[in-house]
This record gives C-alpha cells, structure tokens and sequence, in this order.
C-alpha cells in the first residue's frame, strides 16, 4: 500500500484539485492537525499548512488586481471600454478568500483582457495625450502585477512542498494554494510577455516606459 510520503508533490497536486465539491463537506475539521507554519516558516511550528494557503491566495489575488486594472487601464487608452469594463469589475469582485473558482474566473478574465489589448496594439493605434498618460498607468500597474506574481515564487515552492506532507482530510482547503502553484509559472510568462510588448508599443509611441516595468522584467 503506498504511503503518504510516497505521493510526489504533483500527484497530490493532480488529486487535490479533482476532488469533487461534495466530498469536501463530509470531512471534519482539522484544525489542529500538524502541517507546516506560515509562508517561509520551518515546517510543523504552527501545523498551520492552511495559512501558507491563505497568504498564496492573498498574494496572488492581490497579482491578479493589478494586472486586470492595467488591463482595464491600457483597454480605456487604447478605445476599447466594454473590456476596460469587464477587467475592472472583475478585479473589484476578487477577494482575498477567493475560491479556486474564483480564481479560474479571474484568469479568464485576465486572459480575455489581455488578449483585447495585445490585439489593439498590433493595429498600432495613435493615441493622444490623455490616453497616452492613461496607458503609462496601466503599465506601471501591469508591471507592479508582474513583480508579484514573481515574488510568489518561492512561497509557492513552500507550499507545494507542504502538500507532502499534508494530511489528505485537510486537503480539501488547500485547493486553492494548489491551484496557483500550478498556475503560477504561466502566469507570470504570459504577463512578461504582456510587460514586453506594451512597453514596445509605449516606446514607439513616445510614452514613458515606467521604470517599474524594468525593475519587473530584471526581477525574472
């Protein structure tokens, strides 16, 4: 019979997220239950691996804000509302206790934007002062989204350690965290990607380049 400890982090991984809603229900609470501390804790000082979840939810919501109000930002610059819109509501609506459905609706919107703007762009659009000031702004906030994505690196890699070691009752709250360490890496290269080409188009178009977008693409 296979151990706990012999499940690889990417098996756990793959098992937590298709744990199905309704069994989540059934388990009790595991409050107590060892684990690991908070983020870049040691293990096992606070059996809190729950809180390692939370603060990976936390930071990457706080990600996803910032690149959906530049999305928003860049979209209203560049003509396009009905997606500057959408981009903005969807931030406003993201919260630090957010579900991993939740978090898949903000990546679709994320992507959405995203790909709105990019399309734009290609059409090489002039822009006059005011939307060129605004489109510096929503670099900045693109930028500033990368940096944070980036900086989730290493409690992500924490937290998949953790999941090692997690008991499998307590993995039902951890579909979250385990979500965005899978999601992570692509996040943060399609966002890089978004950082490049905006400030390529900033470029030619004589806007400013921000120097949070600099400090963001030496940080990868």
């Amino acid at each position: 019979m296979t151990s706990k400890k012999d499940l690889t982090p990417s098996i756990l991984l793959a098992a937590l997220l298709a744990l199905p809603f309704a069994a989540q229900a059934q388990l009790p609470s595991l409050k107590n239950l060892p684990g690991l501390g908070a983020l870049g804790s040691s293990k096992g000082d606070s059996g809190n691996v729950t809180g390692q979840n939370d603060a990976l939810v936390r930071g990457y919501v706080a990600a996803n804000k910032d690149v959906l109000l530049a999305n928003a930002l860049m979209a209203e610059s560049l003509g396009l509302k009905d997606q500057a819109a959408t981009a903005r509501a969807t931030a406003e609506a993201l919260t630090d206790g957010a579900t991993k459905g939740n978090l898949e609706d903000s990546n679709k919107a994320v992507s959405a934007s995203t790909e709105a703007v990019a399309a734009e762009i290609a059409k090489s659009p002039k822009l006059d002062a005011q939307s060129k000031a605004t489109y510096q702004s929503g670099l900045a906030k693109l930028a500033q989204g990368l940096l944070k994505y980036v900086n989730l690196r290493q409690p992500a890699q924490s937290f998949a350690t953790g999941l090692k070691e997690a008991s499998p009752m307590v993995l039902p709250k951890l579909q979250s965290g385990a979500y965005i360490v899978g999601q992570l890496p692509n996040g943060i290269s399609n966002v890089a990607t978004s950082v490049k080409n905006a400030s390529a188009f900033a470029k030619s178009n004589d806007i400013p380049v921000p120097p949070d977008a600099t400090q963001a693409l030496a940080a990868l």
